[in-house]
């Protein structure tokens, strides 16, 4: 028997369906420093189905959120033309590209902070479908407060330029002292910024921390001043190419000392811009020790009692009770050592002999340093390439 197919009723429709599909090119993670802006793009490919009838299609809603510490916590969220912005990222993130292109759902995030360090969402809902995309956002660079050994209020903005870049830093911006506030930086100490203006950052006031808010926290501004005034500085430090290590010494060391200790580990003396830099990557010692400039100094992430406090931060031993001067030369502490990354990279090989407590190792394509001998730390007897 053969059967007859009858042709479609003229109430059916035909319909071409592509997924909703969201994408950010670059997972991450994603570098950018503190003040900085940033574009995290977000590609869409909207759900579309075409049929006989011309029904609108349907509004997607964008939403992007911020997941750290386990939780995730709404940035912004856009359907047509209503725009719903977190009161806490209000002025600082909107969507670039959204009304001119739909497919386009790339969020601007403005005044980036240490605390913006997280992984971002890019979600798109279109009617039943819902698909999202991650990325990793690390921001770099730290501010920090930086006085003469002789005492406080000592450079000229001349100066304090050039203490800035002694220690292997460069002197803050505005921009940069403010995102540092933000995330809860306080010092007060009035110091030069890279415009030449002299500020300082307050976040509870109190009597000789007034400034020109008077009770209101906020960066205290004294504006633009004579290059021959004298004041402390802001320092900023964005990367270091290589590791900071710090040992433990039975028997702690002089300044000339810890100086000759680093060298035997092929190593030279931390600077207080690398030590602050490691310490925003999670260097934490309870232990003072020499850094390049003569001063004492040690990182605290996770405050605890006889740590300097009840605030994390880099704490600076001084010689005097107001705040001012370098310890003496002679005194006796640890030490912090910076490797530059031209010798970590040359080591191919480790073999750590634990019971004669011997480190071998093999160089196969660095010879000028004459192998091992250039990268001897003295609690180890280190062999030379053979």
């Amino acid at each position: 028997h053969s059967v007859q197919l009858s042709s479609w009723p003229a109430t059916c429709f035909f319909y071409e369906v592509q997924e909703l599909h969201v994408s950010i090119p670059d997972s991450g993670p994603i570098f950018a420093p503190l003040g900085s802006s940033i574009s995290i793009p977000c590609v869409v490919s909207l759900s579309s189905i075409t049929t006989s009838t011309s029904a609108a299609p349907v509004v997607p809603r964008i939403k992007w959120s911020v997941i750290s510490g386990g939780v995730e916590t709404q940035i912004l969220v856009v359907q047509g033309l209503r725009v719903k912005v977190n009161e806490a990222y209000r002025d600082r993130a909107a969507l670039l590209n959204y009304t001119s292109l739909p497919d386009d759902a790339s969020l601007l995030l403005g005044d980036l902070r240490p605390s913006d360090s997280a992984h971002y969402r890019c979600e798109v809902q279109q009617g039943l479908e819902d698909a999202s995309d991650l990325m990793e956002l690390k921001v770099k660079g730290v501010v920090f407060h930086y006085r003469d050994a002789l005492g406080r209020y000592a450079f000229s903005f001349h100066q304090a330029q050039r203490a800035c870049e002694a220690i292997g830093a460069r002197i803050a911006t505005a921009d940069q002292l403010l995102a540092a506030y933000y995330d809860g930086y306080e010092q007060c100490d009035a110091g030069w910024l890279a415009d030449q203006s002299v500020r300082y950052p307050i976040q509870v006031p109190r009597e000789g921390c007034y400034g020109d808010m008077d009770g209101q926290p906020g960066v205290r501004n004294y504006g633009t001043m004579d290059p021959d005034s004298l004041f402390d500085v802001y320092c900023y430090v964005e990367q270091i190419n290589g590791e900071v290590f710090h040992d433990s010494i039975p028997q702690h060391l002089t300044f000339n000392e810890a100086q000759s200790y680093c060298r035997a580990a092929g190593a030279e003396l931390a600077t207080t811009a690398q030590l602050y830099l490691a310490w925003s990557e999670e260097l934490d010692h309870c232990s003072p020790g020499w850094l390049s400039d003569g001063s004492v100094r040690y990182p605290i992430v996770t405050p605890r009692e006889r740590c300097g406090g009840p605030q994390p931060g880099v704490k600076t031993l001084y010689r005097f009770s107001n705040q001012t001067g370098f310890p003496e030369p002679s005194s006796l502490h640890d030490v912090y050592c910076f490797k530059g990354e031209c010798c970590a990279f040359k080591l191919k090989l480790f073999i750590v002999n634990y019971f004669t407590k011997t480190l071998k190792c093999i160089i196969n394509d660095f010879p000028l340093f004459g192998g091992c001998s250039y990268l001897t730390r003295p609690k180890f007897k280190m062999m030379n390439s053979v």
